[in-house]
């Protein structure tokens, strides 16, 4: 069976996939507006049967079902035939139309938008799928059925977060994405189902702006890590602060933590933005003696657990800081679980003197980021301290060029 050059996308996902998962010889098209088997035998003959599914973008998952499920059956002696008739019984029915008011197709969309970003791309690790985007699928669940189109679904999805909130901002961003994919692929009409170009007016601004980001200090952190408990989950919480305090990690990246065998620690997080992509990168604790006496890199190499991040990380610490009155003082401060990332920066500059371009290589990110978001602490006192180290160095240069 020839494959058209102008078949749609969907139809080239579908017979790329079944090409890995069960051969060339088991190729699929469409008959009479049914999905339609075309078998080639090793002996060069072939075999052909109309499947019992619709030829459409919305049952390209149950398609891929069952030529599986077929070539499972053929594989134990059983003919085309024999094998089509032990299955059409638990044969997956074609779903209700997209408009059918029970949220089940984009449901189904989701999914096939998972398997592509995960399995068929590599664009989104299995764990990222798992964790960050389970928030937007859950959020999917509750509204899928009131959204006809998707501006609706997009204002519907929205209204769980005040506007301007990050998780607000996420959760649009992954929807659109995914309509956009679906209309690209037909499994979605593009007259209702085309996102809008910028989501702006769904994501709203915030009313009043959030306060500039506040370092934590070495003795608020120590402070903070002494008064957590200590019951299970209290030691879990405590190694994710002191890795988080120790490497300067974002929220997220906790989950990205790799050992090597030589013991360097690493995170393999890469954060896509509007300026560009960041990269795996060695950590390295500021202090050193952190990292030496807590331990981290042999007990993340012996997988000491870490606790759930259910909601994602960050807005898991935060749940579980503010349940304590250690956290609830430097909260009301206007510290966030960024004050150990920020802490992080301002020991680099103030107590290391590092220059902005290692700092920024040592965090993950760019120069012009660490300066927009750390230029800020640059206050008098700072000024004053490098003055006085740049005249030390002029004079300890001038000694030596004299002698």
């Amino acid at each position: 069976m020839p494959r058209s050059v102008k078949a749609p996308l969907w139809v080239q996902g579908l017979r790329t996939q079944l090409r890995s998962t069960v051969g060339p010889a088991f190729r699929v098209g469409e008959q009479r507006g049914k999905a339609k088997l075309d078998l080639r035998y090793s002996d060069g003959s072939r075999g052909t049967a109309v499947l019992p599914l619709e030829w459409l973008p919305a049952q390209a998952g149950a398609i891929e079902k069952l030529v599986e499920r077929i070539a499972q059956q053929l594989a134990l002696g059983r003919t085309l035939k024999q094998a089509l008739q032990s299955i059409t019984g638990v044969t997956p029915q074609a779903p209700a139309p997209i408009n059918s008011g029970d949220g089940g197709p984009l449901l189904q969309v989701w999914e096939a938008f998972g398997r592509y970003k995960v399995a068929r791309t590599g664009q989104i690790k299995p764990e990222t799928w798992a964790t960050v985007y389970a928030q937007t699928g859950k959020r999917l669940h509750a509204v899928a059925s009131q959204a006809p189109d998707a501006k609706t679904l997009l204002t519907l999805a929205g209204d769980a977060w005040e506007p301007g909130m990050r998780r607000r901002q996420t959760v649009l961003q992954h929807l659109s994405a995914m309509c956009r994919w679906a209309v690209e692929n037909e499994l979605l009409p593009a007259d209702r189902w085309t996102p809008p170009p910028s989501l702006k007016p769904y994501v709203g601004e915030r009313i009043t702006r959030r306060a500039d980001g506040i370092p934590l200090t070495d003795e608020q952190i120590l402070g903070l890590i002494e008064g957590l408990p200590k019951d299970e989950a209290g030691k879990r919480w405590l190694f994710a602060v002191q890795l988080m305090a120790a490497y300067g990690l974002r929220p997220v990246e906790l989950l990205h933590l790799k050992v090597e065998p030589d013991g360097d620690v690493w995170c393999l997080y890469e954060k896509r933005s509007g300026g560009g992509t960041t990269k795996k990168r060695q950590l390295h604790a500021l202090p050193s003696k952190w990292a030496e006496e807590w331990q981290l890199a042999k007990r993340l190499a012996d997988g000491e657990p870490l606790p759930p991040f259910g909601g994602g990380v960050a807005e898991a610490a935060r749940r579980y800081l503010m349940r304590h009155k250690v956290w609830q003082d430097l909260a009301a401060t206007g510290v966030t679980c960024y004050g150990f990332r920020h802490g992080y920066a301002l020991r680099a500059h103030q107590t290391y003197a590092i220059q902005v371009r290692v700092a920024a290589a040592l965090m993950g990110h760019s120069p012009e980021t660490h300066h927009r978001c750390y230029g800020r602490w640059t206050d008098a006192e700072t000024i004053k301290a490098a003055l006085e180290a740049g005249e030390r160095y002029r004079n300890l240069t001038q000694a030596k060029e004299s002698a």
